[in-house]
């Protein structure tokens, strides 16, 4: 190891010492943030089109399970 690489390595752990310490805190997540960050695609709306026997492959990924309120 060089001189300089020893350096900055021990100024990179300086500086992760400092965040560690002093950095921000991951902020907690919502359920209105997953409402945010869930998304419809359509393939119609994207310009793209399957075929049947393409349809048929990935049907199962596409159908969702929805809870059935009374």
């Amino acid at each position: 190891m060089s001189f300089r690489t020893k350096i900055n390595s021990f100024l990179g752990l300086i500086a992760a010492g400092f965040l560690s310490i002093f950095g921000r805190k991951r902020a907690e997540v919502t359920t209105e943030d997953l409402k945010q960050a869930e998304f419809e695609t359509s393939t119609q709306r994207l310009g793209i089109r399957f075929n049947e026997k393409i349809r048929d492959v990935f049907r199962f990924k596409w159908l969702k399970k929805r809870k059935i309120e009374n």
